[in-house]
């Protein structure tokens, strides 16, 4: 095992307050389209920020889990690709292989959106969809919303995390940065202030872009930051989400979706004594199919662990399980 210190040593009492009101909501109409448009592969270039690069950075040098690949004791056969364990009591990387190698994060881009979005905006801030919002593209995975329907930021990012909402992530961009532009280089601010420094985004949404990247260690941070906010923490758990929001006519709407996360609908159940509390998916032909997700043991202790570009989502979670079948009860 390698004992380095990570991040954020209190998250463990900020999800046990979290815990207290998650809530699963809603029902309705249900989209199940895929999680995300299939594009062209691409080659991946390896990264070429170094570890060293990081500690140069004393705005996040302190107290910094440093990326270190380590094999986990207890399964010596344990052979998973570009992956993560890491935990949060105990400040160690209890797995890690490639985990500075530079990878297309998809949809997993949105929980650094969100955080962007909460940083900058206001839950009860009002998010109108524009045109441009609301035709991301013909095979993206989107609401389908029409342009000047409206809802609040909170109810945005209810669907931008919880069903990964292309169109939605345009619309929280074009809202809270005031230009899409604008907001895609908060995001790319944010990220090297939290120690990202092997991450570049050209988009709030993850889909395709040879310049849109990021690597697995950098993932862990992002999701370690994004979770200091509580309503992310709230949203994180949900494996269903509804709500009422108002259309271009001041009519009522309501749209009910399904998790893209296994874990939370049920369709994929962790090892024993493992609960997931949610994370984020993500999956396009160049990227594969991407997870990463925050658990907790039957202590109570919590771990950020993730997988990227496998073939298929069957070999996802199964790589995922093997992960977590490594966190001690």
């Amino acid at each position: 095992m390698s004992g380095v210190k990570c991040i954020n040593k209190y998250l463990r009492l900020i999800f046990l307050g979290a815990l207290l009101c998650a809530a699963l909501t809603g029902c309705g109409r249900v989209i199940s389209d895929d999680y995300e448009s299939m594009l062209d592969s691409e080659q991946i270039n390896p990264m070429v920020t170094s570890q060293e690069s990081v500690l140069k950075e004393k705005s996040f040098a302190y107290d910094l889990c440093l990326p270190e690949d380590a094999k986990a004791p207890g399964n010596s056969e344990l052979s998973v690709g570009t992956a993560g364990l890491f935990d949060l009591g105990s400040r160690n990387t209890i797995y890690g292989s490639d985990l500075t190698t530079r990878v297309y994060p998809a949809s997993t881009t949105k929980l650094m959106t969100a955080l962007v979005a909460l940083k900058y905006g206001s839950p009860s801030q009002q998010i109108t969809i524009s045109e441009n919002a609301a035709y991301p593209g013909a095979d993206a995975q989107r609401l389908v919303l029409e342009p000047g329907d409206s809802m609040s930021l909170e109810q945005a990012i209810n669907y931008l995390l919880v069903f990964s909402a292309n169109d939605v992530a345009i619309a929280i961009a074009e809202n809270i940065g005031g230009s899409y532009d604008e907001f895609v280089s908060l995001m790319n601010t944010e990220a090297r202030a939290i120690g990202a420094t092997g991450t570049h985004f050209t988009n709030p949404h993850g889909l395709h872009d040879e310049n849109h990247y990021t690597t697995p260690y950098d993932l862990y941070l992002i999701l370690n930051e994004a979770a200091k906010y509580e309503l992310i923490r709230k949203i994180l758990p949900q494996s269903e989400y509804n709500t009422m929001f108002v259309g271009p006519d001041g009519s009522n709407k309501s749209i009910a979706v399904r998790a893209t996360d296994a874990y939370l609908t049920g369709d994929v159940d962790a090892p024993e004594g493992i609960t997931v509390l949610g994370g984020k998916t993500g999956t396009t032909e160049p990227a594969g199919h991407c997870l990463i997700i925050l658990s907790r043991n039957a202590s109570d202790n919590y771990f950020i662990s993730v997988v990227m570009k496998t073939e298929s989502l069957d070999e996802l979670y199964s790589d995922m399980n093997l992960l977590l079948s490594e966190i001690p009860n």
